[in-house]
């Protein structure tokens, strides 16, 4: 699989609630580090987890992926940057929510996946004036 083809799979198991099916664009040993930092190994529990977020906290949600870039690292490897928009109707995770995600893709297969939930900087920085009247990249993401 070409990376479009990876996120269009991805996209579509997510928004099936399908754990088994996002899993399956992983390799059998593969690495996740999802947005809060939690890492999971192996597409078993890579599939059982995300089963569970679908179950619950992501119910019925909508995940749409792009694609930013890929860069060739090797014969057959590669390293995908692609973004994210999550639409989550109700919960805990209730609203809408950005990221952005590291791949690094073997033979059509994800060997190592890190999510970055994206964030303004001048969000955080707020309650710190001096901070905040720095702008380094603007605080804000792109």
């Amino acid at each position: 699989m070409n990376a479009e083809e990876i996120l269009t799979g991805m996209a579509r198991a997510w928004n099936a609630g399908d754990g088994a099916g996002w899993a399956a664009h992983f390799a059998p040993d593969a690495d996740f580090v999802d947005a809060v930092g939690r890492v999971q190994h192996g597409r078993d529990v890579i599939g059982a987890e995300h089963q569970k977020i679908f179950d619950t906290i992501y119910r019925g949600s909508e995940l749409e992926l792009r694609l930013r870039d890929t860069r060739r690292l090797g014969e057959d490897v590669y390293l995908m940057h692609s973004t994210s928009s999550l639409d989550v109707p109700a919960g805990p995770r209730a609203g809408h929510w950005e990221a952005i995600q590291t791949k690094i893709v073997q033979d059509g297969l994800i060997l190592a996946f890190h999510n970055t939930a994206l964030v303004d900087l001048a969000d955080v920085v707020h309650e710190d004036e001096e901070l905040a009247r720095r702008s380094p990249q603007e605080w804000r993401h792109a």
